[in-house]
């Protein structure tokens, strides 16, 4: 009868080897059938189970063994293997320790329980029992890699670093072993090493895509931006299909300030995946920066669709609708924002100013009061909550903010300027005259201080100055209308080359 069940077993485990799972359960079974009290029958027939998909009886199989053979810790460990498959991670981190309870050495025990503290997040008693498993196999490089991937996320930064040291040399003739490597070492931030070892893969496995891409990641990592660049474009004109790769050295020309590059590059990921909020949110950033507001608006809302909870965009879209002069729009983005992240910094300040710029004083004065609660001294919140009395009418209650300001930023153009319109509106011709005179001795160019002056120097009837004062302001008006028509040229030209698009006769 034994010499039965043992050929039953060595037959089931030669199907087993080979994947031959039929048959290797048939045999499994006949070995059970000859011995029910086998415990290394039953084990074995869990095994062929649990390959074959067949969970909840592979479960009654490694347990029968279990019953027959409480030491038995092939069979725990096979049991702690087949929990952990199907996410049973409690249940498995329990046999795992049962079956170190019998033997404080199994390696695969170690090994499977690193695995778990791993996935948890737990790296320090991941690191502890991949380090364990590794101590009854120094030589093994697949051990010594497991360890120092946890090793350098649980602060063991030297033990990490000797364990990469034995991997580099065990492997040094296998390309894609030191592949493997380099990618642990990248994906731990050691990105000097990472770079070094992806190159010297590169040169036995040159022009390979996978390659190229991981090292252009690592020296951009390191600040060698130009071979970043020459890695990644190689690595695009070799597979131009993973978005990635386009994302990356969109960040790279932007940073660079290359926005015209950025813009391009950004644009190829946001096609190739175009499912992707931060694709969009970067091109939208990129058009943010060279002034094509109604791009990054598109694009910020993109980005919104596909993450409406990220209140980044949300707020970055608000942006872009206060410059572009959709004030309401950017104060319904802000509150929104506020929304989604009460603790977005200075939050309050920037709803009192879309607030204010789309003429709603009152909650402009709400958001502008709450934020210098928090900040007295802010010049610029302390000016435009002067700004709104004016506005408002409550020509005594402007004064106290603009007077706090001008204590604080003497030389200050907007609030100056604040200050000799509220001697305007008080009809006290002297004092706003003398205010706007120091308005324009800061700034010549003041367009507007020149008009206000021009209407003080009327009223207090000194018609020579009211009329330099009037020939300036035309002036100046002149050409404020000249730049505003060329910058409005050149962001249409920008604009044209940034879609694409052919300028227009």
């Amino acid at each position: 009868m034994k010499l039965a069940v043992r050929g039953a077993l060595d037959q089931a485990l030669q199907a087993l080897r080979a994947n031959r799972l039929p048959e290797a359960e048939r045999f499994a079974r006949a070995a059970v059938a000859a011995s029910l009290r086998s415990a290394v029958a039953h084990n074995l027939l869990g095994v062929v189970l649990d390959r074959s998909g067949l969970f909840d009886a592979a479960l009654a199989e490694f347990n029968t063994a279990i019953s027959l053979d409480r030491n038995f810790v092939s069979a725990r460990n096979n049991l702690g293997r087949a929990l952990a498959g199907r996410g049973r991670t409690p249940e498995a981190i329990a046999e795992f320790e049962r079956v170190l309870k019998i033997d404080p050495a199994h390696q695969q025990a170690h090994y499977n329980l690193g695995a778990l503290y791993a996935e948890s997040g737990d790296f320090q008693k991941a690191s502890d029992h991949f380090g364990r498993a590794r101590a009854s196999a120094p030589e093994d490089p697949q051990l010594a890699l497991a360890f120092l991937n946890v090793a350098y996320r649980a602060g063991r930064a030297s033990e990490a670093d000797s364990a990469a040291d034995f991997v580099e040399r065990a492997v040094a003739k296998d390309s894609r072993a030191l592949f493997t490597l380099a990618t642990a070492l990248a994906q731990n931030e050691r990105y000097e090493r990472a770079a070094r070892l992806f190159a010297k893969v590169n040169e036995t496995r040159p022009r390979t895509f996978e390659v190229l891409y991981n090292l252009g990641v690592a020296l951009y990592n390191i600040d060698r931006n130009d071979e970043a660049v020459r890695s990644l474009a190689e690595a695009a004109d070799l597979n131009p299909a993973p978005a990635e790769t386009h994302f990356r050295l969109g960040v790279i020309a932007s940073e660079r300030k290359d926005h015209a590059n950025a813009v391009q590059e950004f644009k190829h990921a946001a096609e190739r995946e175009p499912k992707r909020a931060e694709y969009h949110y970067m091109l939208g950033r990129e058009y943010f920066r060279v002034g094509f507001w109604e791009g990054s608006i598109d694009e910020y809302t993109r980005a919104i669709e596909l993450e409406p909870k990220q209140a980044a965009y949300v707020l970055a879209r608000a942006n872009s609708y206060y410059r572009k002069g959709e004030w309401n729009a950017s104060a319904d983005d802000y509150e929104a924002a506020a929304a989604l992240d009460p603790k977005i910094e200075n939050l309050d300040y920037l709803l009192g100013y879309a607030h204010r710029a789309a003429g709603n004083f009152t909650r402009a004065r709400e958001y502008l009061e709450r934020f210098l609660a928090r900040n007295p001294d802010n010049v610029d919140a302390l000016g435009s909550l002067g700004y709104v009395a004016i506005e408002q009418g409550r020509f005594d209650e402007a004064e106290t903010p603009l007077k706090r300001a001008l204590a604080l930023a003497p030389d200050n153009v907007p609030v100056l300027y604040d200050y000799a319109r509220l001697a305007i509106k008080r009809r006290d011709y002297p004092e706003a005259a003398d205010r706007l005179q120091k308005v324009i001795a800061r700034n010549p160019t003041h367009t507007q201080a020149h008009y206000q002056l021009f209407l003080a120097y009327s009223r207090l009837k000194q018609p020579e100055k009211a009329q330099a004062q009037l020939s300036e302001f035309k002036r100046l008006e002149a050409l404020e209308k000249q730049v505003k028509q060329e910058r409005i040229l050149d962001e249409r030209l920008r604009t044209q080359q940034m879609l694409g698009q052919p300028p227009q006769q």
